[in-house]
């Protein structure tokens, strides 16, 4: 789970799928909210194993819920699988911590080096689709965005350098991030075409 899945139009139709146990629907909801849960969760874990424990009884939580029909306001989705995260993560912490005491030790688990190795690989592979993308852009649009947002240069010294205003400058990055942003979607879409 690399990258995040497209998101879906969160309505009654997708509910009504989800709720019937449609399976292409099933998976984008496991696949969508498992990776937005990683990532939440990543740095209010102690461990990996309670990271996947936490996503995945999160996941059945809300899945128990919309088949009950407790879930009435589909735009609502997102926020009650947040919210059903934080409880789920306290009731592990907490279990954790009562283990812990249990134990007779106070040291919480070490971090398990593997989730910083999944936000290095996730890292990564951001790096390659953002210089993907760039490369497909004209050399202004890219040279701009490279400058401005990935080398974090100062405005007054790439006006000099460009030979432009920096309200002209401010257009120019306007228009250069509206085609990355264009070219993200084209890339999010064709993948999920496939």
């Amino acid at each position: 789970m690399n990258a995040l899945p497209e998101p879906a139009q969160f309505d009654a139709e997708y509910l009504r799928r989800l709720r019937e146990g449609d399976p292409e629907t099933q998976s984008h909801f496991s696949d969508y909210f498992g990776f937005l849960l990683q990532v939440k969760l990543a740095k209010g874990v102690r461990s990996w194993q309670m990271l996947l424990d936490v996503r995945q009884e999160t996941l059945l939580r809300v899945l128990e819920a919309v088949r009950a029909g407790d879930i009435n306001q589909p735009a609502s989705l997102g926020a009650f699988v947040c919210s059903t995260s934080n409880h789920v993560l306290w009731e592990y912490r907490r279990l954790d911590d009562r283990g812990l005491r249990e134990l007779g030790s106070a040291a919480p688990e070490p971090i398990d080096e593997r989730m910083e190795i999944e936000r290095d690989v996730i890292d990564q592979d951001r790096k390659r689709v953002v210089e993907s993308v760039l490369r497909q852009l004209s050399a202004t649009d890219s040279r701009v965005l490279r400058m401005l947002l990935l080398e974090d240069r100062d405005k007054d010294e790439v006006c000099r350098e460009l030979d432009v205003t920096p309200d002209y400058l401010r257009v120019v990055l306007h228009r250069a991030k509206a085609r990355f942003r264009n070219r993200i979607g084209l890339r999010r879409r064709k993948a999920t075409s496939v």
